[in-house]
């Protein structure tokens, strides 16, 4: 009888964390439930969740629905639409969008995702922009100052990137990009992107 009560105590108490706030499995939390959608492949349900926080300022919303447009995921593909909701999610703080900019005015390849699906945003070809070595290293260096420390993966990447685009630029560009990021202020709010546990 212990053991049994002991056992349902821990499942209780499991499902509560799974339950908890900011983790992947939120059950109130509508941008975890349309990347669970996303995950699935059920684009067009995810749509239900992340266009309308898009709208109303979601950073991580944003970034997630411009994704859509670059994959054509359950809407048309359309770099542009992509473009516009990174550019609007990168100008709140969202560094994951930042780093889609960088990769877009830098003709570059970067795969990323959720832990559980993953995908190519490959812009090597163009992404609709001319290739722009200093708008990509302004973005790419902002990503990296706003990218979580602990991450040091991520971190080595976006080292990895800049010093690529480094090789592109005179002093006075690098002196520019430099500026660029100290002076760069949040528009129209900071937010926050979402850490999902």
């Amino acid at each position: 009888m212990r053991r049994a009560l002991a056992r349902a105590s821990c499942l209780v108490l499991g499902a509560v964390a799974l339950g908890a706030c900011g983790t992947y499995y939120d059950p109130g939390d509508s941008y975890t439930r349309g990347l669970r959608l996303f995950d699935r492949g059920q684009f067009a349900n995810a749509i239900l969740f992340w266009k309308p926080l898009a709208e109303a300022g979601d950073c991580d919303a944003a970034y997630r629905y411009g994704v859509l447009f670059a994959l054509g995921a359950g809407v048309p593909k359309d770099l542009e639409v992509a473009r516009d909701w990174w550019t609007k999610a990168a100008n709140q703080g969202n560094y994951r969008a930042q780093l889609m900019l960088a990769m877009v005015y830098g003709h570059r390849s970067f795969t990323t995702g959720s832990f559980i699906r993953q995908f190519t945003i490959d812009c090597r070809q163009g992404c609709g922009v001319a290739r722009d070595p200093l708008a990509a290293s302004q973005w790419l260096g902002l990503a990296r100052e706003l990218w979580p420390r602990d991450a040091e993966a991520a971190q080595q990447y976006l080292e990895l990137e800049i010093i690529a685009l480094d090789v592109e630029l005179t002093a006075d560009q690098k002196a520019e990009v430099q500026r660029w990021i100290r002076s760069w202020v949040p528009t129209p709010t900071r937010c926050t992107p979402r850490v999902i546990l």
